[in-house]
Formats: C-alpha cells, sequence, structure tokens
C-alpha cells in the first residue's frame, strides 16, 4: 500500500511539472474540476513512447448531443492491453479546443474503476498507472468529458454542420482528427479490436455509423439513442458519424454463399427527386462492384455487418469502414471507396509512410472495375489518366511536411506499380497475390507495410521484386528509353539506351518484318545494351517498339541507324535518383557525364556543410555509379536524417535528396 501510495504522489509531482503550472484537481465521484488549459497541438504526429506501449482493444464512444447549444456530454470506456511492462502513464490523443467541437472539459477518470488524477493539456490526456503492471495486464479507463458550445463547421474532425437548411452532423477524422471528438491512440498502427458507438439526440435525426445497428430506443423525452456495434478492427481515422433527417433506402449482395449483405443508403432526400440520376444509377452498380472484388480480392470483409453510403458536406467520399461519407457520386469514386474495404479499411496502412497501400491499391481497383464494364479499352484508358511523368517519392518520407494525399504520387503513379506488376507476374499469378495478401493472417484485419506487402508478392510469385521496389516506391521518376536499330540481311542490331537513372525492368519488344511479326521480352537494367535478333531471310524490318501494350510508365524514341560505328552512347549530364532511398547502411548514386574533365561529389548536410566528398578527380564522359555508406570525411557515422547529394562537373552542377536511416 505505501509502495502504492508513493508512486501516485510521484506521478502527480510528474504531471504537475509537466504541465508547467496548471492547477490539479483529485477527482471525486463525479464532481467536475476545472476545466483544462488549451493548448495548440505541437507534438510530432508520431505514437508517443507510452502510447507505443499499449494496444487499444475495445472503445466505447457515449454521446448525448444538444442540437440547441451544439454541445455535448460524453463518456469513453477504452479497454487496452499492457505490451510493456515499464509503462507508467496512459496517454490518449483528445483536442482541448477545436472549432468543430468547441472547448472540451475532461471531469472524471476511472482507472480499473478507482477514480484518479490526471493532466489534459496540449491535444494529450494523461492519466497515471499507479499499480505495478505485466506485459499481457488488461486495464480499463472511463473518462467522462463534455464539450461545446462549438464554433463553426470545420471539415475536419467534428463538424455541426447545416444542409439543405437543415442541421447535419458528421465527421472526417483523416488523417490525425479522430482526437477532436474522441480520446484515442489515434493513430493507423493501433486498431481497436472493436467498438460501439451510442449516440442520444433528437428523436426525428437519423444516426448513421460504423458497424451493425444493434438497437435504437426512444427515450420519450424527444429524444432517440442509437447504438451501432463495430465486430471487426477499425482504425481510428475510419470511425464516422453522419447524422440527419436522412431519407433511407438501399439495396443488397449476395455472395458466393448465398449470404446476403444489406447495402444502406443515407441521403439528404428522396432518390428520384430532387436527386440527379447519378446517384441512383451509381449506386445500383455496387452489387456489380462487390461481386468483381469479392472474386478478385477474396471475400467481401464485412459480411456480418453492411456496406453503404451516408451523404455528408464535403464534395469527395471517404471511406469510413462499412459506411463510406460520400459526395459527388461518380461512377469512378463510387468504385474506389467500395475497394477501400479490402484495402484501407480490413487491411490499414501501419503509418502514412505506406498511405500508396490505400490509396494506390484504390486507384487501381477504378481501373479493374472499368476493366469490367467497359473492355480492355476501359481499362487502358483508365491506367492513361493515371500517368504521371513527375519527380517525387510514392514512399512519403515525411507525412508531416508532405502531403500523404498527393493525387498523382500516392494514387496515380501508386496504381501503376500495381499495373506493371500484374504484367511482370502473370494475371493469375497477379491475383493469387491480391487475395493472398487479402487473407494473410498477419495483415488481415490488422495493418501492414511497403515490405510487408512485397513479401507476399515475392512469396507467391517466386520472383525476388527488391529492385522493383526500391526503384518505384522509393525511387523517383521513370526510364527513360531510346532505342536504335539497324539491319544488316538477316542481323538486327538493337542499342537501347537509358538516360538518367537505370531501370530494371522486364520490356515487351515487338519487332516487325515485311512478313512477320516477333516478340520477345529482354531484361533492360543498364544504361546501354546492346541485343541481335535473327531475322528470316528475305524479310526486312519495318518497326520495332518496346513494350507496345503499354505495361510499363516510361518515356521513348526511336532512331532508325546506330549511334555510330563505335557504338558510344551520347551521354548527358545527368545525378541520377540515389538507390535504395532510405538508405542504411549504404546507398548508390547514379549519374552521367557528357564530357571529359574535372568532376567534384560531395555529401552535404541540411546547412550546405560537406560531410564527405565522394569524387574529386578527372573523369571520361560516360555514365558510372557510386556508393555513399553513411561515413563522413573522419571515418565516423553520419547521424540519420536528410543529405544532399552534390555534382559539379565543369560549369554543370546538379543536387539530390537522400535520406539516410538507421
Amino acid at each position: 500500500m505505501l509502495l502504492k501510495m508513493l508512486r501516485q504522489v510521484t506521478l502527480i509531482i510528474i504531471l504537475i511539472m509537466l504541465s508547467g503550472g496548471t492547477t490539479l484537481a483529485f477527482i471525486e465521484d463525479d464532481k467536475a474540476c476545472g476545466r483544462a488549459q488549451m493548448a495548440m497541438f505541437s507534438r510530432d504526429m508520431a505514437p508517443t513512447t507510452e502510447q507505443q506501449k499499449i494496444d487499444i482493444r475495445y472503445c466505447a464512444l457515449i454521446f448525448n448531443m444538444d442540437i440547441s447549444t451544439t454541445s455535448m456530454v460524453n463518456e469513453f470506456q477504452i479497454d487496452l492491453a499492457v505490451i510493456d511492462s515499464g509503462l507508467e502513464m496512459i496517454e490518449l490523443d483528445y483536442s482541448t479546443s477545436n472549432l468543430g467541437v468547441g472547448d472540451i472539459s475532461v471531469n472524471t477518470v476511472l482507472l480499473n474503476g478507482d477514480t484518479i488524477v490526471f493532466l489534459h493539456d496540449n491535444d494529450l490526456l494523461q492519466i497515471p498507472v499507479i499499480q505495478d503492471v505485466e506485459a499481457g495486464d488488461l486495464l480499463s479507463v472511463r473518462i467522462f468529458s463534455e464539450s461545446g458550445p462549438a464554433s463553426n463547421r470545420d471539415d475536419q474532425g467534428f463538424n455541426w454542420d447545416y444542409e439543405f437548411g437543415q442541421r447535419a452532423i458528421w465527421t472526417n477524422s483523416q488523417p490525425y482528427n479522430a482526437r477532436d471528438w474522441w480520446p484515442s491512440v489515434d493513430y493507423p498502427r493501433d486498431k481497436a479490436d472493436s467498438l460501439d458507438i451510442i449516440v442520444t439526440i433528437d428523436d426525428y435525426m437519423t444516426v448513421a455509423s460504423n458497424g451493425r445497428l444493434i438497437s435504437t430506443l426512444d427515450n420519450g423525452d424527444g429524444t432517440k439513442t442509437w447504438h451501432w456495434h463495430v465486430g471487426h478492427p477499425i482504425a481510428t481515422y475510419l470511425v464516422s458519424l453522419s447524422i440527419y433527417e436522412f431519407y433511407e433506402w438501399g439495396d443488397e449482395y449476395v455472395d458466393a454463399d448465398n449470404d446476403t449483405l444489406p447495402i444502406l443508403f443515407y441521403t439528404y432526400s428522396h432518390p428520384d427527386d430532387p436527386n440527379p440520376y447519378y446517384m441512383t444509377e451509381n449506386y445500383r452498380l455496387l452489387p456489380d462492384m462487390i461481386t468483381l472484388y469479392a472474386d478478385q480480392f477474396g471475400p467481401y470483409p464485412f459480411m456480418d455487418e453492411k456496406y453503404g453510403h451516408a451523404e455528408w458536406g464535403e464534395n469527395y467520399g471517404m471511406e469510413h469502414q462499412t459506411l463510406t461519407s460520400m459526395g459527388n457520386p461518380t461512377e469512378r469514386r463510387v468504385a474506389h471507396e467500395v475497394s477501400h474495404m479490402w484495402y484501407g479499411d480490413m487491411i490499414t496502412c501501419f503509418s502514412y509512410h505506406h498511405v500508396w497501400l490505400n490509396e494506390g491499391f484504390a486507384r487501381y481497383a477504378e481501373a479493374l472495375w472499368w476493366e469490367e464494364r467497359y473492355g480492355e479499352e476501359g481499362y487502358r484508358q483508365k491506367m492513361e489518366d493515371s500517368e504521371y511523368y513527375g519527380t517525387g517519392t510514392i514512399f512519403v518520407e515525411d507525412p508531416e511536411t508532405e502531403n500523404p494525399f498527393d493525387w498523382w504520387l500516392s494514387y496515380c503513379k501508386a496504381a501503376w506499380v500495381l499495373h506493371m506488376l500484374r504484367h511482370i507476374t502473370g494475371d493469375e499469378t497477379f491475383f493469387e497475390i491480391l487475395q493472398a495478401y487479402s487473407d494473410h493472417p498477419d495483415y488481415k484485419y490488422a495493418t501492414a507495410t511497403t515490405e510487408e506487402f512485397q513479401g507476399v508478392c515475392e512469396d507467391v510469385s517466386g520472383i525476388d521484386l527488391e529492385n522493383y521496389f526500391q526503384q518505384w516506391i522509393y525511387g523517383s521518376g521513370y526510364p527513360h528509353y531510346r532505342a536504335y536499330r539497324a539491319q544488316t540481311g538477316e542481323d538486327l542490331l538493337v542499342q537501347v539506351i537509358q538516360s538518367g537513372i537505370s531501370f530494371d525492368m522486364p520490356v515487351d519488344f515487338r519487332i516487325t518484318t515485311t512478313s512477320t511479326v516477333i516478340d520477345t521480352v529482354l531484361r533492360i537494367n543498364e544504361s546501354f545494351m546492346t541485343f541481335h535478333f535473327q531475322i528470316p531471310s528475305g524479310e526486312i524490318v519495318t518497326d520495332l517498339v518496346m513494350d507496345p501494350d503499354d505495361w510499363i510508365l516510361k518515356s521513348t524514341d526511336y532512331v532508325v541507324g546506330l549511334i555510330d560505328d563505335s557504338h558510344q552512347v551520347p551521354e548527358i549530364f545527368q545525378l541520377g535518383e540515389n538507390f535504395p532511398n532510405p538508405f542504411n547502411p549504404e546507398t548508390t548514386i547514379p549519374y552521367s557525364l557528357s564530357e571529359d574533365g574535372p568532376t567534384h561529389m560531395s555529401i552535404l548536410d541540411l546547412k550546405g556543410r560537406e560531410v564527405t566528398t565522394l569524387i574529386n578527380t578527372i573523369k571520361s564522359r560516360g555514365h558510372y555509379e557510386i556508393s555513399w555508406n553513411g561515413f563522413n570525411n573522419e571515418g565516423f557515422e553520419a547521424p540519420a536524417g536528410i543529405y544532399f547529394c552534390q555534382l559539379k562537373a565543369g560549369s554543370q552542377s546538379a543536387i539530390q535528396k537522400i535520406l539516410l536511416v538507421k
């Protein structure tokens, strides 16, 4: 008992120090304490050390909403498992104030039924663990709070809104805005195994949410209580509410086992008037879309719950688990969002570094639907719409300074990664990969990283895909091919150069002669490669095409005639993207020189100071590669971080960002 008291006193002192003088109170029974200080969120968007010591198992979110005052009285239950016996503080992300909810006051916190002191500051609720714990122990936290009145619609987090002159309430929590309206470990990696959402509100309102509707209770006082239960693991950003005097209608999907899935629609008005035709037409495509994706990806993941759409105050879709929040339901958007039930909701990216596993898959699923409905031409057109020839990596190096939801990188170029993979492995193996990924016991209803998806691809296909994922996910750019050809009798000599970065790809070649079409596949993995082809006697080559069916994101041009008699490639000055990037412990840096002369390459830190010199000599024109092992000029390991590689040759110079991780 004495040890327990001493530990509690120590933790109280720590809380006072952390608060910077914030007044604290011991909470007794259900008496309210003072409002917590308001502060701007300033922590890095990553789980705290203490948050990484727990695993959220269950959440109950209970809201009593007062429409007239835009205020709420809230009760939350968070059940968690201890995964590190060093746990001293339960830390939950929970806003102190935001535009969409207003001020938030935490009144009481119970830990395993005992009232306990806490600190709520800087959007973090800190609850001391006053008993000794071991890994595997289960703890239960109950939090009583009030919020409001709300100032205005915020678009992120929780929103008190108006649609068509009527009160509308809806949430939008991606990427880190669940904390705006309920306490959580607000990162994709920690999914609650199950969750209950219970809302009491005016009885004319309909509450639409995730999972399965358990009950609606008329309280006899002009309010009704809605209870939704989520029986599958769910990421915080996928928990949602959409509340309105909805018109409710729907459809159904019947799976291969003859089980029926309800498809529910919550719309602001009747589907026949005045909603535009594309709402009813595109919504009614859903049974066929789910049938297609179930065949290609595996069974629909939430057959015991539902799928559906709930309108909200945005003009786009958001894949809230089992109930997409939908605005402007184009055919493309409807296909995109339902595919997220597999990739994004059932399997969620571990962090937003790997968000392409959500968005690239959904963008590619659009093309699969176009292929199903409009044939190969539709599929090709959809992939053409996704072509991206800019810079940047699909891997999001820093989700806090870069936009994780970059349309061209996280969606479009990422869709091309799957398109190209499909051709490399072949259709049968490709769809086996998708099904194996969906059904993998480590990732199904859990999370995954790029490397984990790569592992599934390699296990199923038997192909080493390390270069493929490094160049397309962690590298920037795309292949620039130039093909030269010259025929001498029955011999066709083909020279292929890659300018800039040399990608390693199997490339289809189609050679057309006056009488024959020759199709072959060549591995192009160097800056300059030479090939010979036997041409049938008497035939003349009329055309040569690399990748004739557009399976590679590339640029290509052609020259009839050899480069010159010595077969030497005309070089350009260029500093290529290093690979791998990020790297540890070593990376390779490709570069090309257009003329002979003094050449200098160095690694610089963020302040422009030289870390190490890689090249300082006379070099001939040509294409080269050099490696850096992360050591500086003094022979010591450089710390992890962002560096710059600078290349100078004569009057020409180039610089490239590289990322060293530990």
